[in-house]
């Protein structure tokens, strides 16, 4: 009894200070401008790789990595003694029958010239006649296999298609190449292309000769569109713009790596917010800690529209205006009462 008196006696404990805490304002805007990053790489105007339309033995391999060659330039040339050998038969045995189908031209016009005079049949004019066209066909048929043996000991060689410069030399002398094995890459001697993927979307609002900022190895080029692809890739959907470097531009070696930053503006109403002023919610759903005119804690649906960096484009059931808590958002409870670092 006297203990229960001497409790009620006591003085009753303390309030909890109120939690202070720092605020901001939503600002709700109709637009968004969005900072979007694209890589893609740089490409010459034109590359290909180079190898034999036959296969053979590689005798000589001209140029290495690196070498400008001209337009028509000899590249690399197969060994071709088995078709000298063959296009030397030919001409032999072309020279055989030339001189039976002389032989046989001055027969048939003896042998005329006796029907004429009515001493031999039109029979034996007609053997020689035919024997003479025999003859001559199988001259033309020789002569084409000349020309295609010439054919073929000029495609045993390979020769620049453009003036430009040897990328890799993937094979050397003494290997047996098979038909169409590259041999070397050659790359044009003209202006780079840098090559993007975009997306359909931003890249119909983009017009020809927009000026860009390409960022590659840490050095930033500026560059125009030339054009964008007619047509989608297949596999990502995209839309391949290409941009050409600004004249007096050096530009990087081919297939190197760059960026460009493109801003794309939407209409989407909402609020830029820190990603700390952020709190998950049951479901997968966000909320974002407000307060009221009575510094109360409440809590706004928000849903992310857009990210960038550290911060979040959000739109929800708050108004323009609203106070919302940034940061700290585990050190207060919704229906809490705090107390403004402002007001203090």
């Amino acid at each position: 009894m006297a203990s229960s008196l001497r409790a009620a006696q006591g003085e009753a404990p303390l309030a909890a200070p109120r939690t202070t805490v720092a605020t901001a304002r939503l600002n709700m805007t109709d637009t968004v401008t969005l900072t979007r990053r694209f890589t893609g790489q740089f490409e010459a105007a034109q590359e290909t790789a180079l190898g034999f339309e036959e296969g053979g033995t590689i005798a000589e391999v001209m140029v290495r990595e690196g070498d400008a060659v001209s337009r028509g330039a000899v590249v690399a040339r197969l060994d071709t003694r088995l078709l000298t050998a063959e296009r030397t038969r030919l001409v032999a045995s072309r020279a055989a029958l030339a001189a039976q189908a002389e032989l046989a031209r001055r027969t048939n016009q003896r042998q005329a010239t006796l029907l004429r005079e009515g001493h031999v049949a039109q029979q034996r004019v007609d053997e020689t006649s035919l024997q003479l066209a025999q003859l001559e066909a199988s001259l033309a048929e020789i002569d084409a296999g000349i020309t295609a043996t010439d054919i073929r000991l000029s495609k045993a060689e390979i020769r620049a298609p453009f003036a430009g410069r040897i990328g890799a030399r993937l094979l050397d002398t003494g290997a047996v190449a098979g038909p169409g094995t590259p041999v070397v890459t050659l790359l044009e001697d003209a202006p780079a292309r840098f090559r993007v993927a975009l997306d359909p979307a931003l890249a119909d609002r983009l017009e020809t000769g927009a000026a860009v900022q390409i960022e590659t190895q840490g050095v930033i080029l500026p560059a125009t569109l030339a054009l964008l692809s007619p047509e989608l890739d297949a596999a990502t959907r995209a839309r391949f713009a290409f941009f050409d470097l600004a004249e007096g531009t050096k530009p990087p070696p081919s297939r190197a790596s760059g960026d460009i930053v493109l801003n794309d503006t939407r209409t989407e109403r909402g609020a830029w917010v820190p990603l700390s002023a952020l709190r998950q919610g049951p479901r997968g759903a966000w909320m974002l800690l407000t307060l009221d005119d009575d510094a109360t804690v409440t809590i706004e649906a928000a849903e992310i529209l857009h990210l960038d960096g550290d911060r979040a484009y959000v739109r929800g059931t708050f108004a323009d205006g609203t106070r919302y808590i940034p940061n700290g958002t585990h050190r207060v409870v919704p229906g809490e009462a705090v107390t403004l670092a402002e007001a203090k």
